[in-house]
Protein backbone atom coordinates (compact mmCIF):
# COMPACT_ATOMS: atom_id res chain seq x y z
CA UNK A 1 0.00 0.00 0.00
CA UNK A 2 1.58 3.42 -0.89
CA UNK A 3 2.13 5.93 1.82
CA UNK A 4 0.63 9.37 0.04
CA UNK A 5 0.98 11.39 3.10
CA UNK A 6 3.01 14.50 2.89
CA UNK A 7 6.55 12.91 4.96
CA UNK A 8 7.99 15.40 7.11
CA UNK A 9 10.09 15.18 10.44
CA UNK A 10 7.58 17.47 12.08
CA UNK A 11 4.75 20.30 11.57
CA UNK A 12 6.09 23.43 10.78
CA UNK A 13 3.37 25.30 11.98
CA UNK A 14 1.83 25.88 8.61
CA UNK A 15 -1.53 24.54 8.93
CA UNK A 16 -2.29 24.79 5.45
CA UNK A 17 0.95 24.71 3.70
CA UNK A 18 0.66 21.43 2.35
CA UNK A 19 -1.22 21.28 -1.26
CA UNK A 20 -2.69 18.08 -0.66
CA UNK A 21 -3.84 18.85 2.81
CA UNK A 22 -6.48 16.55 4.36
CA UNK A 23 -8.10 16.19 7.57
CA UNK A 24 -9.57 12.56 8.67
CA UNK A 25 -12.30 11.99 11.37
CA UNK A 26 -11.49 8.56 13.38
CA UNK A 27 -14.35 8.16 15.86
CA UNK A 28 -11.91 4.85 17.80
CA UNK A 29 -15.08 3.19 18.75
CA UNK A 30 -15.91 2.33 15.40
CA UNK A 31 -12.87 2.18 13.57
CA UNK A 32 -10.85 -1.16 14.54
CA UNK A 33 -11.59 -3.14 17.29
CA UNK A 34 -8.00 -4.85 18.07
CA UNK A 35 -9.31 -7.01 21.19
CA UNK A 36 -12.25 -8.36 20.49
CA UNK A 37 -14.68 -6.72 23.07
CA UNK A 38 -16.99 -5.23 20.09
CA UNK A 39 -15.75 -1.40 20.72
CA UNK A 40 -12.74 -0.32 19.07
CA UNK A 41 -9.72 0.98 20.19
CA UNK A 42 -6.56 2.62 20.05
CA UNK A 43 -4.66 -0.52 19.31
CA UNK A 44 -6.99 -0.98 16.31
CA UNK A 45 -6.34 2.23 14.75
CA UNK A 46 -2.83 2.32 15.16
CA UNK A 47 -2.75 -0.96 13.11
CA UNK A 48 -4.54 0.79 10.43
CA UNK A 49 -2.83 3.59 10.22
CA UNK A 50 -1.15 2.72 7.26
CA UNK A 51 -4.19 2.88 5.09
CA UNK A 52 -5.09 6.32 6.80
CA UNK A 53 -1.72 7.33 5.23
CA UNK A 54 -2.41 6.24 1.94
CA UNK A 55 -5.55 8.34 1.51
CA UNK A 56 -3.23 11.59 1.68
CA UNK A 57 -4.51 12.20 4.96
CA UNK A 58 -1.83 15.09 6.91
CA UNK A 59 -4.20 15.55 10.17
CA UNK A 60 -6.14 13.03 11.57
CA UNK A 61 -8.93 14.24 13.83
CA UNK A 62 -9.76 11.92 16.87
CA UNK A 63 -13.24 12.34 17.75
CA UNK A 64 -13.77 11.79 22.05
CA UNK A 65 -11.83 9.36 23.51
CA UNK A 66 -12.46 10.38 27.34
CA UNK A 67 -13.95 8.29 29.96
CA UNK A 68 -17.65 8.55 29.66
CA UNK A 69 -20.73 6.75 29.60
CA UNK A 70 -21.11 7.36 26.26
CA UNK A 71 -24.59 8.82 25.93
CA UNK A 72 -23.72 11.35 23.16
CA UNK A 73 -20.86 9.39 21.28
CA UNK A 74 -18.41 10.95 24.26
CA UNK A 75 -18.87 14.04 24.65
CA UNK A 76 -20.46 13.37 27.87
CA UNK A 77 -16.97 13.42 29.49
CA UNK A 78 -16.56 12.13 32.82
CA UNK A 79 -12.61 13.00 32.99
CA UNK A 80 -10.74 15.41 30.30
CA UNK A 81 -7.50 13.89 31.68
CA UNK A 82 -7.79 10.22 30.83
CA UNK A 83 -8.24 7.74 28.26
CA UNK A 84 -11.47 5.64 28.27
CA UNK A 85 -9.83 2.33 29.85
CA UNK A 86 -12.24 0.52 26.82
CA UNK A 87 -10.45 2.87 24.01
CA UNK A 88 -6.84 1.60 25.59
CA UNK A 89 -4.38 3.58 27.85
CA UNK A 90 -2.08 7.20 27.93
CA UNK A 91 0.78 4.81 26.73
CA UNK A 92 -1.53 3.38 24.10
CA UNK A 93 -2.63 7.03 22.64
CA UNK A 94 1.75 7.91 23.03
CA UNK A 95 2.12 4.75 20.64
CA UNK A 96 -0.59 5.81 18.18
CA UNK A 97 0.79 9.83 17.87
CA UNK A 98 4.30 8.34 17.68
CA UNK A 99 3.01 5.75 14.20
CA UNK A 100 0.84 8.93 13.23
CA UNK A 101 3.75 10.94 13.12
CA UNK A 102 6.26 8.76 11.85
CA UNK A 103 3.90 8.78 8.74
CA UNK A 104 3.43 12.30 8.35
CA UNK A 105 0.29 12.48 9.76
CA UNK A 106 -0.18 15.12 12.87
CA UNK A 107 -3.18 14.80 15.28
CA UNK A 108 -5.96 16.75 16.35
CA UNK A 109 -8.29 15.79 19.63
CA UNK A 110 -11.75 17.03 20.06
CA UNK A 111 -11.53 19.36 23.21
CA UNK A 112 -15.21 19.57 25.05
CA UNK A 113 -14.88 22.41 27.09
CA UNK A 114 -18.31 23.67 26.85
CA UNK A 115 -19.80 21.25 28.82
CA UNK A 116 -18.83 18.10 31.49
CA UNK A 117 -21.37 15.36 32.03
CA UNK A 118 -23.33 15.11 35.18
CA UNK A 119 -20.66 12.38 36.27
CA UNK A 120 -17.66 14.45 36.20
CA UNK A 121 -15.73 15.14 39.41
CA UNK A 122 -16.11 19.45 38.82
CA UNK A 123 -20.14 18.74 38.21
CA UNK A 124 -20.26 16.36 41.46
CA UNK A 125 -18.38 19.39 43.69
CA UNK A 126 -20.33 22.31 42.41
CA UNK A 127 -23.76 19.65 43.21
CA UNK A 128 -22.57 19.73 46.63
CA UNK A 129 -21.59 23.46 47.57
CA UNK A 130 -22.88 25.82 44.31
CA UNK A 131 -22.14 28.88 46.16
CA UNK A 132 -18.56 27.61 46.64
CA UNK A 133 -15.57 28.04 44.25
CA UNK A 134 -16.29 24.35 42.93
CA UNK A 135 -19.92 25.51 42.59
CA UNK A 136 -19.22 28.84 40.53
CA UNK A 137 -17.85 26.43 37.51
CA UNK A 138 -21.75 25.88 36.15
CA UNK A 139 -24.03 28.04 35.87
CA UNK A 140 -26.92 27.96 38.14
CA UNK A 141 -30.38 29.83 38.57
CA UNK A 142 -33.18 29.69 41.13
CA UNK A 143 -35.69 29.17 38.33
CA UNK A 144 -36.12 27.90 34.76
CA UNK A 145 -37.82 30.93 33.15
CA UNK A 146 -35.89 31.08 29.55
CA UNK A 147 -33.99 34.27 28.23
CA UNK A 148 -34.88 35.23 24.22
CA UNK A 149 -32.53 33.31 21.91
CA UNK A 150 -31.58 30.90 24.44
CA UNK A 151 -32.77 28.04 22.96
CA UNK A 152 -31.96 24.06 22.79
CA UNK A 153 -29.92 22.26 20.65
CA UNK A 154 -31.58 19.35 20.28
CA UNK A 155 -35.33 20.22 20.18
CA UNK A 156 -37.77 17.49 19.98
CA UNK A 157 -34.88 15.08 21.92
CA UNK A 158 -34.56 17.57 25.20
CA UNK A 159 -36.62 21.19 25.15
CA UNK A 160 -35.14 22.74 28.40
CA UNK A 161 -32.11 24.45 28.65
CA UNK A 162 -32.32 24.18 32.92
CA UNK A 163 -32.75 21.35 34.47
CA UNK A 164 -33.18 20.78 38.64
CA UNK A 165 -30.23 19.30 41.07
CA UNK A 166 -32.60 18.50 44.04
CA UNK A 167 -29.10 18.27 46.04
CA UNK A 168 -28.45 21.35 44.92
CA UNK A 169 -31.74 23.03 45.18
CA UNK A 170 -31.14 25.03 42.02
CA UNK A 171 -31.39 24.67 38.30
CA UNK A 172 -28.25 24.56 35.96
CA UNK A 173 -28.00 25.49 32.51
CA UNK A 174 -27.35 23.11 29.67
CA UNK A 175 -27.18 23.86 26.30
CA UNK A 176 -26.97 20.34 24.78
CA UNK A 177 -28.90 17.54 26.63
CA UNK A 178 -29.66 17.66 30.25
CA UNK A 179 -26.72 15.21 31.16
CA UNK A 180 -24.45 17.69 30.18
CA UNK A 181 -24.04 20.74 32.29
CA UNK A 182 -22.44 23.60 30.75
CA UNK A 183 -19.12 25.06 32.38
CA UNK A 184 -18.82 28.77 33.64
CA UNK A 185 -16.31 30.29 31.17
CA UNK A 186 -16.49 34.06 32.96
CA UNK A 187 -14.56 31.99 36.00
CA UNK A 188 -10.99 32.70 36.18
CA UNK A 189 -10.74 28.93 37.80
CA UNK A 190 -12.36 27.37 34.81
CA UNK A 191 -10.23 29.18 32.74
CA UNK A 192 -7.10 27.69 34.45
CA UNK A 193 -8.82 24.54 34.36
CA UNK A 194 -9.03 24.89 30.60
CA UNK A 195 -5.39 25.41 30.24
CA UNK A 196 -4.52 22.52 32.39
CA UNK A 197 -6.39 20.36 30.23
CA UNK A 198 -5.11 21.17 27.07
CA UNK A 199 -1.42 21.73 28.42
CA UNK A 200 -1.74 17.84 29.83
CA UNK A 201 -2.92 16.78 26.24
CA UNK A 202 -0.10 18.95 24.37
CA UNK A 203 2.49 17.16 26.79
CA UNK A 204 1.50 13.62 26.05
CA UNK A 205 2.24 14.43 22.26
CA UNK A 206 -1.02 16.12 20.31
CA UNK A 207 -0.70 18.34 17.72
CA UNK A 208 -3.66 20.71 18.25
CA UNK A 209 -7.31 20.18 19.22
CA UNK A 210 -10.49 20.77 17.55
CA UNK A 211 -12.65 22.87 20.11
CA UNK A 212 -16.25 21.54 20.39
CA UNK A 213 -18.70 24.43 20.25
CA UNK A 214 -16.43 27.20 20.15
CA UNK A 215 -18.47 29.94 20.24
CA UNK A 216 -20.92 28.66 22.97
CA UNK A 217 -18.07 28.34 25.27
CA UNK A 218 -17.90 32.07 25.09
CA UNK A 219 -21.55 33.16 24.71
CA UNK A 220 -24.31 33.68 27.40
CA UNK A 221 -25.91 31.20 28.87
CA UNK A 222 -29.31 33.11 29.76
CA UNK A 223 -28.66 34.90 32.69
CA UNK A 224 -26.74 38.25 33.42
CA UNK A 225 -22.94 38.33 33.56
CA UNK A 226 -22.62 34.49 31.90
CA UNK A 227 -20.61 35.92 28.39
CA UNK A 228 -17.16 36.16 28.03
CA UNK A 229 -15.64 38.31 25.25
CA UNK A 230 -14.64 35.71 22.46
CA UNK A 231 -11.49 37.52 21.48
CA UNK A 232 -10.14 38.29 24.78
CA UNK A 233 -10.97 34.65 25.72
CA UNK A 234 -9.27 33.12 23.00
CA UNK A 235 -6.17 35.31 22.37
CA UNK A 236 -5.45 34.85 26.12
CA UNK A 237 -5.97 30.80 25.61
CA UNK A 238 -3.72 30.82 22.68
CA UNK A 239 -1.05 32.51 24.07
CA UNK A 240 -1.30 30.34 27.04
CA UNK A 241 -0.96 27.19 25.06
CA UNK A 242 1.70 28.38 23.14
CA UNK A 243 4.12 28.48 26.60
CA UNK A 244 3.76 24.76 26.15
CA UNK A 245 3.59 24.34 22.31
CA UNK A 246 4.50 26.96 19.68
CA UNK A 247 3.14 25.57 16.86
CA UNK A 248 -0.19 24.04 18.54
CA UNK A 249 -3.14 24.01 16.08
CA UNK A 250 -6.74 25.20 16.75
CA UNK A 251 -9.50 24.64 14.93
CA UNK A 252 -13.33 25.99 15.45
CA UNK A 253 -16.27 24.10 15.37
CA UNK A 254 -19.19 26.36 15.39
CA UNK A 255 -22.36 26.31 13.25
CA UNK A 256 -22.44 30.64 12.71
CA UNK A 257 -22.72 33.20 9.94
CA UNK A 258 -19.31 33.85 8.31
CA UNK A 259 -19.21 37.32 10.12
CA UNK A 260 -19.49 35.96 13.50
CA UNK A 261 -16.87 33.12 12.77
CA UNK A 262 -14.37 36.04 11.61
CA UNK A 263 -13.47 36.76 15.25
CA UNK A 264 -11.95 33.28 15.21
CA UNK A 265 -9.64 33.68 13.22
CA UNK A 266 -8.50 37.16 13.98
CA UNK A 267 -4.84 37.49 15.10
CA UNK A 268 -4.28 34.04 14.83
CA UNK A 269 -6.54 32.61 17.66
CA UNK A 270 -7.47 29.49 15.71
CA UNK A 271 -5.84 27.78 12.71
CA UNK A 272 -9.55 27.40 11.53
CA UNK A 273 -13.15 27.21 11.16
CA UNK A 274 -15.20 24.51 10.06
CA UNK A 275 -17.03 26.19 7.39
CA UNK A 276 -20.54 25.39 7.65
CA UNK A 277 -21.59 28.22 5.41
CA UNK A 278 -20.03 26.67 2.19
CA UNK A 279 -21.36 23.50 3.47
CA UNK A 280 -24.92 24.36 3.28
CA UNK A 281 -24.74 26.74 0.60
CA UNK A 282 -23.70 23.22 -1.37
CA UNK A 283 -26.81 21.49 -0.12
CA UNK A 284 -28.36 24.01 -1.79
CA UNK A 285 -26.52 24.09 -5.09
CA UNK A 286 -27.29 20.87 -5.65
CA UNK A 287 -31.14 21.14 -4.43
CA UNK A 288 -31.11 23.49 -7.50
CA UNK A 289 -28.65 21.89 -10.13
CA UNK A 290 -26.91 25.80 -10.40
CA UNK A 291 -24.08 26.44 -8.95
CA UNK A 292 -24.73 30.41 -7.80
CA UNK A 293 -25.44 29.25 -3.92
CA UNK A 294 -21.74 28.10 -4.09
CA UNK A 295 -20.46 31.32 -5.74
CA UNK A 296 -22.36 33.66 -3.61
CA UNK A 297 -21.15 31.80 -0.45
CA UNK A 298 -17.43 32.03 -1.99
CA UNK A 299 -17.41 35.28 -2.38
CA UNK A 300 -18.95 36.22 1.05
CA UNK A 301 -16.53 33.73 2.70
CA UNK A 302 -13.80 35.69 0.73
CA UNK A 303 -14.21 39.05 2.40
CA UNK A 304 -14.56 37.30 5.92
CA UNK A 305 -12.66 34.18 6.29
CA UNK A 306 -9.07 33.43 4.58
CA UNK A 307 -9.91 29.90 2.57
CA UNK A 308 -6.31 28.62 4.37
CA UNK A 309 -8.40 29.38 7.24
CA UNK A 310 -11.72 27.36 6.14
CA UNK A 311 -12.72 23.34 6.98
CA UNK A 312 -14.57 22.28 4.48
CA UNK A 313 -16.84 19.02 4.23
CA UNK A 314 -19.94 17.79 2.52
CA UNK A 315 -21.69 15.49 5.27
CA UNK A 316 -20.51 15.87 9.01
CA UNK A 317 -20.84 12.85 11.91
CA UNK A 318 -24.33 13.41 12.73
CA UNK A 319 -26.91 14.96 11.05
CA UNK A 320 -27.00 17.53 8.30
CA UNK A 321 -27.74 20.55 10.00
CA UNK A 322 -28.68 23.22 7.30
CA UNK A 323 -29.73 26.38 10.17
CA UNK A 324 -27.78 28.53 7.87
CA UNK A 325 -30.43 28.00 5.07
CA UNK A 326 -33.80 29.98 5.01
CA UNK A 327 -36.70 28.62 5.73
CA UNK A 328 -37.79 28.62 2.18
CA UNK A 329 -34.47 27.14 1.04
CA UNK A 330 -34.16 24.43 3.70
CA UNK A 331 -37.70 23.41 2.65
CA UNK A 332 -36.63 22.99 -1.02
CA UNK A 333 -33.50 21.04 0.64
CA UNK A 334 -35.51 19.27 2.33
CA UNK A 335 -37.91 18.33 -0.35
CA UNK A 336 -35.05 16.84 -2.75
CA UNK A 337 -33.01 15.63 -0.11
CA UNK A 338 -35.15 14.18 2.50
CA UNK A 339 -38.66 13.51 1.29
CA UNK A 340 -39.89 11.21 4.42
CA UNK A 341 -40.59 12.79 7.11
CA UNK A 342 -38.43 10.00 8.69
CA UNK A 343 -35.09 11.16 7.20
CA UNK A 344 -35.37 14.94 9.32
CA UNK A 345 -34.37 15.90 12.79
CA UNK A 346 -34.62 18.78 14.99
CA UNK A 347 -36.53 20.72 11.93
CA UNK A 348 -33.21 21.74 10.62
CA UNK A 349 -31.01 18.98 9.77
CA UNK A 350 -31.18 15.49 7.46
CA UNK A 351 -30.05 11.87 9.46
CA UNK A 352 -29.12 10.39 5.69
CA UNK A 353 -25.52 9.80 4.82
CA UNK A 354 -23.58 11.44 2.60
CA UNK A 355 -23.71 8.25 -0.27
CA UNK A 356 -27.28 7.30 -0.06
CA UNK A 357 -28.38 10.97 -0.06
CA UNK A 358 -25.97 11.94 -3.35
CA UNK A 359 -27.53 8.94 -5.49
CA UNK A 360 -26.95 8.41 -8.34
CA UNK A 361 -23.51 6.95 -8.08
CA UNK A 362 -22.60 9.74 -10.47
CA UNK A 363 -23.29 12.24 -8.24
CA UNK A 364 -21.62 10.93 -5.12
CA UNK A 365 -18.29 10.91 -6.93
CA UNK A 366 -18.69 14.20 -8.66
CA UNK A 367 -19.63 15.75 -4.79
CA UNK A 368 -16.31 14.06 -3.24
CA UNK A 369 -14.12 15.88 -6.39
CA UNK A 370 -15.60 18.89 -5.50
CA UNK A 371 -15.09 18.69 -1.97
CA UNK A 372 -11.31 18.53 -2.71
CA UNK A 373 -11.70 21.77 -5.08
CA UNK A 374 -13.32 23.87 -2.92
CA UNK A 375 -11.15 26.81 -1.79
CA UNK A 376 -9.90 25.51 2.08
CA UNK A 377 -8.87 22.78 3.60
CA UNK A 378 -11.31 19.46 2.77
CA UNK A 379 -12.21 17.24 5.76
CA UNK A 380 -13.14 13.48 5.68
CA UNK A 381 -14.97 11.44 8.31
CA UNK A 382 -13.55 7.39 8.13
CA UNK A 383 -15.97 5.27 5.87
CA UNK A 384 -16.96 8.30 3.35
CA UNK A 385 -14.15 7.32 1.54
CA UNK A 386 -15.86 4.33 0.63
CA UNK A 387 -19.69 5.80 0.14
CA UNK A 388 -20.77 3.74 3.60
CA UNK A 389 -24.89 3.95 4.15
CA UNK A 390 -26.90 4.97 6.90
CA UNK A 391 -29.63 3.10 8.61
CA UNK A 392 -33.11 5.18 9.79
CA UNK A 393 -34.21 2.27 11.88
CA UNK A 394 -31.81 3.96 14.43
CA UNK A 395 -33.61 6.96 16.56
CA UNK A 396 -31.96 10.25 16.50
CA UNK A 397 -28.44 11.42 15.21
CA UNK A 398 -27.14 8.20 14.97
CA UNK A 399 -28.31 6.76 11.56
CA UNK A 400 -25.18 8.18 10.17
CA UNK A 401 -22.76 6.56 12.40
CA UNK A 402 -21.46 3.34 10.88
CA UNK A 403 -18.25 1.27 12.02
CA UNK A 404 -15.50 0.83 9.24
CA UNK A 405 -16.20 -1.48 7.13
CA UNK A 406 -12.45 -3.62 6.17
CA UNK A 407 -13.62 -6.24 4.44
CA UNK A 408 -16.94 -8.73 3.79
CA UNK A 409 -16.25 -11.09 6.86
CA UNK A 410 -18.67 -10.86 9.76
CA UNK A 411 -18.94 -7.54 11.38
CA UNK A 412 -17.27 -6.22 8.47
CA UNK A 413 -13.42 -7.23 9.94
CA UNK A 414 -14.12 -4.13 12.26
CA UNK A 415 -14.22 -6.62 15.22
CA UNK A 416 -13.69 -10.41 16.28
CA UNK A 417 -16.54 -10.19 19.10
CA UNK A 418 -19.66 -12.71 18.82
CA UNK A 419 -21.51 -9.72 19.03
CA UNK A 420 -20.97 -5.42 17.35
CA UNK A 421 -23.44 -3.36 19.07
CA UNK A 422 -22.40 -0.42 17.29
CA UNK A 423 -22.65 -1.89 13.74
CA UNK A 424 -25.59 -1.24 12.62
CA UNK A 425 -28.46 -3.57 10.98
CA UNK A 426 -28.28 -1.66 7.64
CA UNK A 427 -24.35 -2.44 7.23
CA UNK A 428 -24.86 -6.35 7.68
CA UNK A 429 -28.22 -6.55 5.34
CA UNK A 430 -28.62 -3.24 3.40
CA UNK A 431 -27.04 -1.90 -0.76
CA UNK A 432 -24.39 -0.38 1.74
CA UNK A 433 -23.64 -3.04 3.71
CA UNK A 434 -19.85 -4.26 4.38
CA UNK A 435 -20.12 -7.17 2.07
CA UNK A 436 -20.66 -4.81 -0.70
CA UNK A 437 -18.99 -1.85 0.43
CA UNK A 438 -15.46 -2.25 1.84
CA UNK A 439 -12.38 -1.39 1.88
CA UNK A 440 -10.94 -4.70 0.64
CA UNK A 441 -13.06 -5.09 -2.11
CA UNK A 442 -12.16 -1.44 -3.49
CA UNK A 443 -8.14 -1.41 -2.71
CA UNK A 444 -7.67 -2.86 -6.19
CA UNK A 445 -10.72 -1.71 -8.68
CA UNK A 446 -9.47 1.59 -10.47
CA UNK A 447 -13.10 2.64 -10.19
CA UNK A 448 -13.89 2.55 -6.98
CA UNK A 449 -14.28 5.39 -4.64
CA UNK A 450 -11.59 4.42 -2.40
CA UNK A 451 -9.65 5.09 -5.86
CA UNK A 452 -10.82 8.16 -6.72
CA UNK A 453 -10.09 9.50 -3.39
CA UNK A 454 -6.20 8.43 -3.33
CA UNK A 455 -6.02 9.57 -7.33
CA UNK A 456 -7.53 13.36 -6.18
CA UNK A 457 -5.23 13.83 -3.31
CA UNK A 458 -2.33 12.84 -5.64
CA UNK A 459 -3.69 15.23 -8.36
CA UNK A 460 -4.29 17.83 -5.58
CA UNK A 461 -0.34 17.56 -4.82
CA UNK A 462 1.06 17.21 -8.18
CA UNK A 463 -0.77 20.39 -9.40
CA UNK A 464 -0.15 22.53 -6.19
CA UNK A 465 -3.78 22.59 -5.36
CA UNK A 466 -3.49 24.62 -2.11
CA UNK A 467 -6.49 26.00 -0.32
CA UNK A 468 -6.00 29.39 -1.27
CA UNK A 469 -5.96 31.54 -4.63
CA UNK A 470 -9.12 30.25 -6.22
CA UNK A 471 -11.30 32.68 -8.66
CA UNK A 472 -14.45 31.64 -9.84
CA UNK A 473 -14.92 31.30 -13.63
CA UNK A 474 -17.73 32.02 -15.99
CA UNK A 475 -17.80 29.25 -18.37
CA UNK A 476 -21.51 29.64 -19.89
CA UNK A 477 -23.18 26.72 -17.75
CA UNK A 478 -25.22 27.90 -14.52
CA UNK A 479 -25.09 24.10 -13.47
CA UNK A 480 -21.16 23.96 -13.99
CA UNK A 481 -18.66 25.33 -10.42
CA UNK A 482 -15.40 26.68 -12.72
CA UNK A 483 -12.54 27.62 -10.14
CA UNK A 484 -9.07 28.56 -11.51
CA UNK A 485 -5.78 28.66 -9.65
CA UNK A 486 -2.53 29.13 -11.49
CA UNK A 487 -2.00 26.67 -14.23
CA UNK A 488 -5.19 23.86 -13.20
CA UNK A 489 -8.93 24.42 -14.12
CA UNK A 490 -11.81 21.99 -11.95
CA UNK A 491 -15.07 21.78 -13.17
CA UNK A 492 -18.04 20.04 -11.73
CA UNK A 493 -21.64 19.84 -13.07
CA UNK A 494 -24.42 20.12 -10.49
CA UNK A 495 -27.13 18.76 -12.64
CA UNK A 496 -28.34 15.75 -13.84
CA UNK A 497 -28.25 17.24 -17.77
CA UNK A 498 -24.77 17.26 -19.65
CA UNK A 499 -23.63 21.13 -21.00
CA UNK A 500 -21.39 22.19 -23.54
CA UNK A 501 -19.35 24.60 -21.65
CA UNK A 502 -17.65 28.22 -23.17
CA UNK A 503 -13.85 27.49 -22.81
CA UNK A 504 -10.70 28.33 -24.80
CA UNK A 505 -8.19 25.71 -23.07
CA UNK A 506 -5.68 25.62 -25.64
CA UNK A 507 -3.59 23.29 -27.54
CA UNK A 508 -1.85 22.47 -24.42
CA UNK A 509 -4.39 21.45 -22.11
CA UNK A 510 -4.78 17.99 -20.49
CA UNK A 511 -7.26 16.41 -18.11
CA UNK A 512 -5.29 14.88 -14.93
CA UNK A 513 -8.44 13.75 -13.95
CA UNK A 514 -12.17 13.47 -15.64
CA UNK A 515 -15.24 12.11 -15.87
CA UNK A 516 -17.94 12.65 -18.09
CA UNK A 517 -15.90 15.26 -19.83
CA UNK A 518 -14.76 15.30 -23.93
CA UNK A 519 -12.74 18.49 -24.03
CA UNK A 520 -15.83 20.79 -24.22
CA UNK A 521 -19.21 18.42 -22.84
CA UNK A 522 -19.49 18.18 -19.02
CA UNK A 523 -22.01 15.17 -19.00
CA UNK A 524 -24.30 14.63 -15.89
CA UNK A 525 -22.35 15.46 -12.66
CA UNK A 526 -19.35 15.38 -14.63
CA UNK A 527 -16.09 16.94 -13.39
CA UNK A 528 -12.92 17.32 -14.63
CA UNK A 529 -9.20 19.02 -12.70
CA UNK A 530 -7.50 20.33 -15.61
CA UNK A 531 -4.18 21.71 -16.47
CA UNK A 532 -4.10 24.79 -18.61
Amino acid sequence: MTNTAAQTDGWTGDWAGDPGELVYGLDLSRFADADGDGLGDLAGATEHLDYVASLGVTWIWLLPFYPSARRDNGYDVDDHLAVDERFGDLDALRTFLDRAHERGMRVLIDAVLHHTSDRHAWFRAAVEAPDSAAGRFFIWSEDDSVEPGDHPMFPGEDDAVWAYEPRAGRYYHHQFYAFQPDLNATDPDVFEEIVRVLSFWLDVGVDGFRIDAALLIVQGKGRPDTDVDDGSFFDHLRARLREVKQDVALIAEADESPELMAALVERGRFEAVIDFTLNNSLILALTRGRAQPLVDALRRLDDTIPPDARLNFVHNADELDLQQLSDEERKEAFEHFAPDPSMLIYGRGIRRGWAPMMQPHERVRMTLSLLYALPGVPLLLAGQELGVGDDLSIEGRGAARTTMQWDDSRWGGFTSAEESPLTLPAQVDGPYGFRDVNVRAQEDDPGSLLALVRTISQVRRAKGAAAGGWTVEDVGAPSVLALRRDGLLTLHNLSDQAVELDLDLGDDAEAALAERWDGRTLGAYGFAWVSV
